[in-house]
């Protein structure tokens, strides 16, 4: 937990995720959930990683679903060229900064990942560590989803921590995808979708969201 921010980081599912620890602890499951929820409903009809845009659009889908209202939906596109070498969460954090004051993105620079938690994001994120698909976000007080998703295809193997691991650019395939949002989760909304939630997502709850600590 990070108390000196007012933020916990959790890993949900292929999400790393600021929460304020000002939110209710019945808010922060419901945040929580409708961002896996959006994610499993986007893996279940894209299942390739490779196919960003599709899968992003149905994450999209997913949370209006659930009860999101869309705030912002910004076209945001890295500064080119890239550094010498990159790592997932420098790549998250330029996107962020858009709307997150970096000082409270720091954190996810220094934080350690777990083991369990390590797995959980590489069996979601990574294709035998070729081909990458992400999001970062922050969960704000009145349940405001500020989202980044990256993408992309390299070369080489990623052996270790996926998060900070450095990337050569020269090994990217292509371009790097970047896609963002920002939606606010209505509660009298999702009030009427959270037991279909709940059902829909089952065992994955506690085994896909991890507080890192």
């Amino acid at each position: 937990m990070n108390t000196d921010i007012g933020s916990t980081i959790y890993i949900c599912a292929g999400a790393v995720v600021l929460m304020s620890n000002q939110i209710p602890q019945t808010d922060r499951c419901d945040g929580l959930d409708a961002l896996l929820y959006s994610q499993t409903v986007a893996s279940h009809k894209e299942p390739d990683l490779s196919k960003f845009e599709a899968w992003t659009h149905a994450g999209k889908v997913a949370m209006r679903v659930a009860g999101a209202m869309f705030l912002e939906n910004p076209q945001v596109s890295l500064p080119v060229p890239l550094p010498e070498s990159f790592s997932l969460v420098e790549l998250g954090r330029k996107v962020l900064r858009h709307w997150v004051p970096d000082t409270q993105l720091a954190a996810l620079s220094d934080q350690p990942v777990t083991a369990l938690a390590s797995e959980l994001l590489c069996r979601h994120v990574s294709d035998q560590g070729r081909c990458i698909r992400i999001m970062f976000g922050v969960i704000s007080l009145d349940l405001i989803h500020t989202m980044a998703i990256i993408g992309f295809e390299s070369d080489e193997v990623v052996v270790g921590d996926l998060l900070h691991h450095r990337f050569n650019p020269q090994k990217v395939q292509g371009n790097i995808s970047v896609d963002s949002y920002r939606v606010q989760l209505e509660r009298e909304d999702y009030d009427l979708s959270r037991a279909t939630v709940i059902a829909l997502l089952g065992a994955r709850r506690s085994e896909q969201i991890i507080a890192l600590s």
